[in-house]
């Protein structure tokens, strides 16, 4: 809809084609990795371990997209981790059983998935408008998507689905996959992978700020610190 309001050109080179089916590809992988991930551990849990990312992003964009790490981007990422791992283990460093179940080991996964991802259309982003480029990328996964189904799914469950599961589905559909894909390569095309990376930090301390007002989870001191530090470190690796 967006494409055709804003009519949106849908052209690419030869080379481009190839780097969108790419892209389309792995974040196929990365959507079935982390939704299978997601029925054998938590969504907290899945908050928490998602927030490596930058670290995996800011490396691979390194080596593989020669982008510069200036020193506060890498002191960011080392005070923004220090608070994920105050939010993770609440203080006690020596516990990881979080990290045990194969749920949560598929989720870690995502989260490169999601890094190589970003590198992977980083350039198109910066060439092309990123409208054009989430379309162009998320058409074909929506096509393999749906083949999967065809092979995997009920079809007539979805005429038992509740009110509040169509909510959510749609909720997801617009929100967090159609524009979170499309302002995700406004963000990277504008900043470059390496410090778009560093939002992600927000994650967790989204997922705890939900998780205290939809599941009454606590909020303890050593969530609090793992917040600070969490937005702290955003704070200095954006620092000029």
């Amino acid at each position: 809809a967006v494409v055709f309001f804003k009519r949106i050109r849908l052209e690419f080179e030869f080379r481009e084609y190839l780097n969108l089916l790419l892209g389309s590809a792995i974040i196929t992988a990365h959507f079935l990795i982390q939704i299978t991930g997601l029925k054998y551990t938590t969504a907290t849990n899945t908050g928490w371990i998602i927030s490596v990312t930058p670290l995996a992003l800011a490396v691979l964009s390194y080596f593989f997209l020669k982008e510069r790490i200036g020193r506060n981007v890498v002191v960011g990422i080392i005070v923004a981790t220090a608070g994920v791992m105050f939010l993770v283990s609440r203080g006690e460093f020596a516990e990881f059983g979080w990290l045990a179940s194969v749920g949560d080991w598929l989720i870690l996964i995502s989260a490169h998935t999601w890094a190589i991802y970003t590198i992977v259309v980083r350039d198109i982003s910066r060439k092309r408008d990123p409208v054009a480029v989430t379309f162009a990328i998320l058409l074909p996964t929506a096509v393999l998507m749906t083949g999967y189904l065809f092979f995997s799914f009920d079809w007539s469950a979805l005429g038992t689905l509740p009110a509040r599961a169509w909510s959510a589905l749609i909720l997801l559909g617009v929100f967090g996959t159609a524009l979170g894909h499309w302002w995700w390569q406004e963000g990277v095309a504008a900043l470059g992978a390496a410090r778009a990376g560093i939002f992600l930090y927000i994650e967790p301390l989204t997922a705890t700020g939900l998780g205290v007002a939809l599941l009454n989870e606590q909020f303890g001191v050593f969530t609090a610190i793992g917040a600070i530090g969490v937005l702290g470190g955003i704070l200095i690796a954006e620092r000029r």
